[in-house]
């Protein structure tokens, strides 16, 4: 403690006069013996202190004299010491090391635990990849010109051009929807949610009933929907249980009517229409396309149809399948339903068709780069290790890596696809190596760092002290990373966008299995050499 005078090192120091012993007298003598008291000058009566001398490997020292101070601190002449407080980045960084040293303890003392820890997060982020389409098997989009159309040849002919493989002969069947967008106006704050999707679900019964029975007349004829539509004879076994609300034949045409066959009667007496719409929704997690999104013909989460909308507008389709397509008939319907239902904010494109291609099986070319760049990641880590020599098994060592960098892909392919973000060829091609960069340079490091450490302590101490010396350079590149990603988001180009949030879920899901995974399987390879030694 300093105060106004010399700071004392004890209550009572006693000094004993040159030389003659080390040792204080006790007993009987101490009261006898002389004591010289030194009085600094200054000090108070009332506050007396004694000084004595001690012995460190025989040179004697002094308890009251002044120690130097340490580095970065300035000494004020009544003795006191002014050490710099610290900086908000100082703190930060002793606090992330400390983290860092813990979770580097824990790994380290409970290896089992955490690998069954971190495996079954594994399994639960990667559940609802179940239900996604094999890479390479979901569908390819190749867009045309709608005016002067006319399906393709069986067989291509002179230059392709940019032309896929599989565009060529008439295709199974031309879909057709018409978009509706509905909102009771003006809202009034009395009426109740259920009023906000009850009054636009009722048209779809009308509008159902003018797409039926439109006609258009030619020269060349009378032309009605029954003509061109897809007729549909039977129900697949897997959706017998829907036989109420598919169509089982005759034309195929699909709305939100199915729900009640198509009657107002029925729609008019239902007293729970959220009931009715939800009783065909699988339970639980899904992942994939519901009957509410093919009756509704949008996502279900852009229908509106919800307690909890507060936009009150409410969006679907009317979806009719054509076994033939026949443009003056469709714009003859087109021009119809405007001139029954005009609106001024239509914004819908005419000028273009979208063709869909359904792979029937995977493609193993598309495979080839993806697996050959984890196979020399694999290839180039164990080269990496072998310059190592406290790692046991440096090919336990690379395949760890690699299941970490693998692991952290397919979480967050089943993240993303759990909260609506599926994936796509934009986004999902680049990520992998996205993945693959940011996880063999944090492996690298914490490798070497753990190997760096004195051989002498335990275990558990080098994986902590190993963690604890690289953790303020693996936070401050991680949020350089973050912050780089998010300055792309803002970008606003959607491309760039999901590229991005991929990338911050890759990211996350990368650091949480070097720490959890990697780490516990560092600490068990060097667990075994420190034994074998």
């Amino acid at each position: 403690r300093c105060s106004g005078f010399h700071a004392a090192v004890s209550e009572r120091q006693v000094s004993v006069a040159g030389g003659v012993d080390s040792q204080p007298p006790t007993g009987k003598n101490a009261a006898k013996q002389p004591r010289n008291i030194d009085w600094p000058a200054g000090l108070p009566s009332a506050q007396p202190r004694e000084r004595r001398s001690e012995f460190v490997l025989g040179v004697p020292r002094s308890l009251d004299a002044r120690r130097a101070p340490p580095p970065g601190s300035a000494a004020l002449p009544n003795g006191c010491q002014l050490t710099p407080r610290m900086t908000v980045s100082e703190r930060l960084r002793q606090r992330i090391s400390a983290a860092f040293y813990r979770h580097g303890l824990l790994c380290a003392s409970y290896p089992v635990p955490i690998i069954l820890f971190t495996a079954l997060c594994i399994l639960a982020c990667c559940y609802p990849l179940l239900k996604l389409p094999l890479p390479g098997t979901g569908p390819e989009e190749f867009t045309t010109g709608l005016r002067d159309y006319a399906p393709p040849p069986p067989e291509p002919q002179g230059d392709p051009g940019d032309r896929p493989d599989w565009y060529r002969g008439p295709p199974v069947a031309y879909i057709q929807q018409v978009l509706v967008k509905a909102a009771v106006s003006p809202w009034d704050n009395r009426l109740v949610p259920v009023d906000a999707f009850r009054s636009p679900l009722g048209r779809v019964f009308s509008l159902v009933e003018e797409i039926r029975n439109h006609v258009h007349k030619d020269s060349s004829g009378v032309h009605s929907l029954e003509e061109l539509c897809l007729q549909v004879t039977d129900l697949l076994p897997g959706l017998r249980r829907m036989q109420a609300v598919l169509p089982e034949h005759g034309c195929l045409l699909v709305s939100p009517g199915n729900y009640w066959q198509n009657q107002r009667e029925r729609f008019d007496s239902d007293p729970d229409i959220l009931r009715t719409v939800h009783q065909h929704e699988p339970k639980g997690l899904h992942t994939s396309a519901t009957l509410r999104d093919l009756l509704f013909g949008v996502p279900g989460k852009h229908t509106g149809v919800s307690l909890y909308s507060r936009k009150h507008v409410v969006t679907y389709t009317i979806t009719v399948v054509l076994q033939s397509y026949d443009a003056r008939f469709v714009g003859s319907l087109r021009s119809r339903l405007r001139q029954l239902h005009p609106s001024a904010n239509c914004s819908v494109r005419e000028d273009h068709m979208v063709h869909v291609h359904f792979k029937e099986e995977i493609g193993i070319a598309e495979l080839i780069p993806l697996v050959t760049t984890y196979i020399i990641l694999f290839a180039y880590i164990y080269f990496s290790t072998r310059k190592i020599d406290m790692v046991k098994s440096k090919w336990g060592l690379a395949l760890a890596a690699v299941v970490t960098v693998l692991s952290s892909l397919l979480m967050s392919v089943g993240l993303c696809t759990l909260f609506g973000l599926t994936p796509t060829l934009n986004g999902g091609e680049i990520f992998p190596y996205l993945v693959v960069v940011i996880g063999l340079e944090n492996v690298l490091v914490l490798t070497k760092s753990v190997v760096s450490t004195p051989v002498d302590l335990e275990v558990r101490l080098r994986i902590a002290q190993g963690l604890s010396n690289e953790s303020w350079s693996i936070m401050k590149n991680m949020a350089t990373e973050l912050g780089i990603i998010l300055i792309g988001y803002f970008t606003l180009v959607p491309a760039i966008q999901e590229f991005c949030l991929f990338a911050v879920v890759g990211l996350v899901s990368d650091f949480f299995l070097q720490m959890f995974f990697f780490t516990t399987v560092l600490s068990i390879d060097i667990r075994h050499g420190y034994f074998t030694l």
